[in-house]
């Protein structure tokens, strides 16, 4: 569940950066449901591109191997989690 007074802007830079991360098409709204895996297609090169582009959306380092780490199934890589880990960085 995302949380905090920030939540909107975090929600938007990581769509952002999904939409700017990824080759294949995307669906025109991106909810905190999506799994970056099996809804959006993402892959290892997609995930590293979005760790970029998150990092000049949020200025500050992003790194996703921990984001990845934390979750046993890759189905529960969504962007709802993706929001909520990025908000514990800052």
């Amino acid at each position: 569940m995302l949380t905090g007074s920030n939540t909107d802007s975090i929600l938007h830079a990581v769509v952002a950066a999904t939409r700017a991360a990824c080759k294949l098409p995307l669906p025109e709204v991106i909810s905190p449901g999506h799994c970056f895996v099996t809804d959006l297609g993402f892959d290892s090169m997609s995930i590293a591109r979005l760790a970029l582009e998150l990092e000049d959306r949020v200025q500050q380092p992003v790194l996703l191997d921990d984001w990845i780490a934390s979750e046993p199934d890759p189905s529960a890589l969504t962007v709802g989690s993706l929001c909520n880990y990025v908000a514990a960085l800052g």
